[in-house]
C-alpha cells in the first residue's frame, strides 16, 4: 500500500495509486480494469478492500486449526472468506479444497484442488487429493490419472513419500475394480 494515504483516500485508492506507481493506471470501475489488476498485476480482492496479508494469516491460522481438530464445516465459512480475497495462495485453495472434500462436497472441492494444481504443478498431494474427489464422483479414469501424476510428483520432493504410498494404495484399488 502507499506510504503515507491521503485521509480521503480508499483502500481501493490505494490499491490503484499503488498500481498505477508499477505501470499505468488501472480503470478498476470496468470488468476490463479489474480483470486486468486481478490477473496482470496481481491486486488481491483484499488488497482492493484493505484487508492486510496479516489479517488474512490470521483468518488462515485459525482456519487452519479448525480443520487440523477435524471441524471442516467450523473452518468453511474463513476459509471460503480467503479463497475469495485472495485466490492466488495456493494453501487457501487447498485448504478450503479439504474441508469441502471432508463434507463431502466432491465436485466443487475438485474444482478447487485444480485451480490450486494450475498455480503449483509439481504438488503431489493436490494431484492425490483431486483423485480422491473424482473416484469419489465415480471418475475412474480420471481419477488414475490424477493418482499416477501424483505419484510421479512425488518423486520430486522427499516428503511426498507418504503421498506417493497413498496413491499407489489408491491406484490399486481401481485396477481392482
Amino acid at each position: 500500500m502507499s506510504q503515507d494515504p491521503s485521509p480521503d483516500q480508499t483502500p481501493i485508492d490505494e490499491a490503484i495509486s499503488d498500481a498505477a506507481s508499477a505501470g499505468p493506471l488501472l480503470d478498476l470501475s470496468t470488468p476490463q480494469g479489474l480483470t486486468e489488476a486481478l490477473f496482470q498485476h496481481g491486486i488481491t480482492p483484499a488488497s482492493m478492500k484493505g484487508i492486510s496479508d496479516a489479517d488474512l494469516e490470521s483468518v488462515y491460522a485459525i482456519a487452519h486449526s479448525q480443520l487440523v481438530q477435524g471441524n471442516a464445516k467450523e473452518a468453511l465459512d474463513d476459509l471460503l472468506l480467503l479463497v475469495t480475497h485472495n485466490p492466488w495462495d495456493t494453501r487457501f485453495q487447498i485448504a478450503f479444497a479439504l474441508a469441502l472434500q471432508t463434507l463431502g462436497q466432491h465436485e466443487t472441492a475438485a474444482r478447487h484442488y485444480g485451480q490450486a494444481f494450475l498455480m503449483d504443478a509439481t504438488d503431489a498431494g493436490c494431484a492425490l487429493r483431486m483423485g480422491e474427489c473424482l473416484m469419489a464422483m465415480g471418475q475412474v479414469n480420471e481419477a488414475a490419472e490424477a493418482f499416477r501424476a501424483s505419484i510421479a510428483l512425488s518423486f520430486l520432493n522427499p516428503s511426498f513419500t507418504g503421498v506417493r504410498e497413498h496413491a499407489q494404495r489408491h491406484l490399486d484399488q481401481l485396477n481392482k475394480s
